[in-house]
């Protein structure tokens, strides 16, 4: 096998290749996809007459605006939170046997993987090796530069953003700008830090197979 045929794209293409097994059932629907965008954009629009009012003189349309926005973020997150809910459930209750079946999946796929890494020569492996490694570690310290252990507070911040959100309907005019401010920087920083996340674990994962095929080399 040529040594062309190695990079961390076509890893990538053949991960993304594999079938998930039985996690996929948590996987969001594409018919939801368009649920989370009006979702989405309910929430931006709901909060964006607690920002003009401190720019503009109050208006009904502003009243509108953030009634508006409110009804949407309920419209779109609404079926999206009672799937998510209904799914998740379901997957706590059969964790047992479901974990059993996703490690046994993952086991057999994870194999497929390394028997094509096995084909290319050790020095190449190495070499992919070390470069994920110190990828990993310089995502791990921007991450922690950017956001600090934001990526650990879960759902918070999305959380902190709609109870500004909420509060702005109801009291648009009590509302200080650096708490409207505050929340936009929540929900940006929240969503770098998540994806930063996802990164990390993806070239963990590239890490982790290249290491296995080095171990079945050896």
């Amino acid at each position: 096998m040529g040594d062309a045929g190695l990079s961390f794209v076509e890893l990538e293409r053949r991960i993304r290749a594999l079938p998930e097994g039985p996690v996929a059932a948590l996987n969001t629907p594409k018919w939801l996809y368009a649920f989370n965008a009006v979702g989405t954009a309910g929430i931006v629009i709901g909060l964006l007459p607690s920002l003009l009012i401190k720019f503009l003189e109050p208006q009904m349309w502003m009243v509108r605006m953030a009634q508006f926005g409110v009804w949407a973020a309920y419209l779109g997150c609404g079926p999206v939170i009672l799937r998510s809910v209904w799914a998740i459930g379901r997957s706590m209750w059969r964790w047992k046997p479901e974990l059993g079946e996703q490690l046994d999946h993952d086991l057999a796929q994870f194999h497929t993987l390394i028997r094509w890494l096995v084909g290319f020569p050790k020095e190449l492996l190495e070499e992919h090796q070390r470069f994920a490694t110190n990828a990993q570690t310089r995502l791990a310290a921007k991450l922690g530069l950017l956001a600090g252990s934001i990526d650990k507070l879960g759902a918070i911040p999305i959380m902190a953003a709609l109870a500004l959100q909420l509060k702005s309907y109801f009291d648009p005019e009590g509302m200080p700008i650096w708490q409207i401010m505050l929340a936009i920087f929540l929900a940006i920083t929240y969503l770098i830090a998540w994806v930063g996340a996802h990164m990390r674990l993806r070239v963990q994962l590239y890490e982790t197979l290249l290491f296995e095929a080095l171990a079945k080399k050896a």
